[in-house]
């Protein structure tokens, strides 16, 4: 499914885990601190098959390059969201 165009900090993260639970987000890493950790990052596409969203960043993200970063994670509720 296309994702919104919004922007997230990685405190918010959690919150999109509860928007789309037990399914793969592709996210873009548009902003990591001191460490390389992730602080903003956008929502590019979720799915319930990573192999879909891999298929989707190859194929269809008409701007892709080696300058942009892009994680796949995979939402589990039940968890805590590692990414801050």
């Amino acid at each position: 499914m296309d994702a919104d165009s919004n922007e997230y900090s990685a405190a918010e993260m959690a919150q999109l885990y509860q928007k789309h639970p037990n399914e793969w987000l592709l996210l873009e890493v548009l902003a990591t601190n001191k460490s390389g950790r992730a602080e903003r990052l956008r929502l590019v596409k979720y799915a319930k098959n990573k192999n879909d969203l891999y298929d989707y960043l190859m194929d269809e993200v008409q701007d892709w390059d080696w300058s942009k970063n892009f994680i796949f994670v995979y939402s589990d509720p039940d968890k805590e969201c590692d990414l801050f």
